[in-house]
């Protein structure tokens, strides 16, 4: 009964409440409960930062910054509560060629060593990705020629939801596939031309069903297991 008044509770949360300033997850341990991720947002329902919690020796942070509403730099650190400090460990920075239809990510190391450039250019329902990629070894001279060269075409349905991905690699002969059906209690994904073919079946909790039709960037886990906090503007 506990468990059912508390999703009806989050569940009239999220449908009255389309500003939401951050979530608190919580494992959902009955006599100590114990905070395992916090997310924030902006007014316009952007995510700003998420807050792991949990492991005894550091928690990675992600902090967001946009402008006119589009996301321009992403940070990856990891926090040591210990020394009070938050390591960058990797970090993106992105433009947007508004007239190409063009955005452009550029991820670094923490020591500003290229890692790849990759470049989005979606055109109605198809979107192309093309990388230059020097993971292996990031560099601070990141020249196409010595990167390896990527290729993902992804297709989306009318509701703007990925529903194939072909991803070339210029190491091999033909792609391999990830193809995705949606149902209204979930999705399947079929994955195809690798050596571990497989076809992996996602369900939506009902509060992950209310998030996606908010549009909330937010992936709620099972309510046995966890508990969710609101903060609203």
């Amino acid at each position: 009964m506990k468990k059912i008044l508390q999703i009806i509770l989050l569940t009239f949360i999220l449908g009255c409440s389309p500003k939401i300033k951050s979530i608190t997850e919580y494992n959902n341990n009955e006599t100590s409960p114990t905070i395992s991720r916090v997310v924030e947002f902006d007014k316009n329902g952007n995510k700003t930062l998420e807050r792991n919690f949990g492991n005894v020796r550091s928690n990675r942070i992600v902090s967001i910054a946009y402008q006119n509403g589009k996301k321009i730099k992403e940070t990856d650190c990891d926090y040591f509560e210990k020394q009070d400090t938050c390591v960058v460990r990797k970090f993106s920075v992105y433009k947007y060629d508004l007239k190409n239809k063009l955005k452009t990510q550029t991820m670094y190391e923490s020591d500003s060593a290229v890692r790849f450039i990759r470049k989005y250019h979606k055109t109605g329902n198809l979107e192309v990705i093309t990388t230059n990629s020097w993971e292996m070894f990031p560099t601070n001279d990141p020249n196409p020629e010595n990167a390896m060269k990527l290729t993902d075409s992804v297709f989306y349905d009318s509701k703007g939801r990925e529903i194939k991905r072909l991803h070339y690699n210029e190491d091999l002969k033909e792609p391999w596939t990830e193809k995705i059906q949606y149902s209204t209690n979930g999705y399947t994904k079929e994955i195809g031309g690798t050596r571990m073919d497989t076809i992996r079946l996602y369900e939506y909790s009902k509060l992950q069903k209310l998030a996606n039709k908010k549009h909330i960037d937010f992936e709620f886990r099972d309510a046995t297991n966890y508990k969710y906090e609101f903060q609203r503007y």
